[in-house]
């Protein structure tokens, strides 16, 4: 809260609304959506629930602001990814790590009572994910951005999610995009040969 009457100013808005997805996420990764509610969120990030409701909407805005948060890249896709490696790299490093494990968990837990929430975090997550690969790959690549989104992540995702590993290493993540690319015979390629549309929505 800033303690000043009237509307808050543009960094005090974004500092708020980052200060509730740290809360969302810190509820989702530890307890479960069913923790996620607009009682504990105004109280723990200290914003009125009717801010809440004005700038999330429901339950599902909060976690939809959670899942992109996951996926930095998507907004700054042209620093840092372009090649199709960076690309990769720029998934794994954000898809492996803690917070992005977390939030697919409790989605993953609620799925079968909230089939819309499940269905959101598809389109918000691993659809948009394919999207980002799919206009760094070739427009001639026989592989589509959905074979090459499932087995960048593989095994090592699957490890994550059931607790067996930690988050992988900058070089492990650089030897899992690499065996990838060569496996795919899409090794050495470069942003120039990129261009091929997404065949997401």
């Amino acid at each position: 809260m800033t303690g000043k009457r009237g509307r808050p100013s543009a960094g005090e808005a974004i500092a708020r609304d980052e200060r509730v997805v740290d809360v969302v996420i810190a509820l989702l990764t530890a307890e479960g959506f069913d923790a996620l509610t607009f009682d504990r969120v105004a109280a723990e990030a200290h914003v009125a629930k009717r801010t809440l409701y004005g700038v999330f909407g429901d339950r599902e805005g909060l976690v939809r602001a959670a899942i992109r948060r996951q996926h930095p890249y998507l907004a700054d896709a042209g620093e840092g990814t372009a090649d199709l490696p960076s690309a990769c790299r720029a998934i794994l490093v954000q898809l492996l790590g803690d917070e992005a494990i977390g939030i697919q968990r409790a989605i993953i837990g609620a799925a079968a009572q909230h089939p819309s929430l499940a269905a959101e975090f598809y389109d918000d997550g691993p659809r948009r994910a394919q999207g980002f690969l799919a206009a760094h790959l070739p427009s001639d690549a026989a592989v589509s951005p959905e074979l090459l989104f499932t087995t960048l992540l593989g095994e090592p995702h699957r490890r994550r999610l059931l607790g067996i590993t930690d988050a992988p290493t900058t070089a492990e993540i650089d030897v899992q995009v690499a065996g990838v690319l060569r496996v795919l015979g899409l090794h050495g390629l470069t942003h120039a040969s990129a261009g091929r549309e997404s065949s997401s929505p």
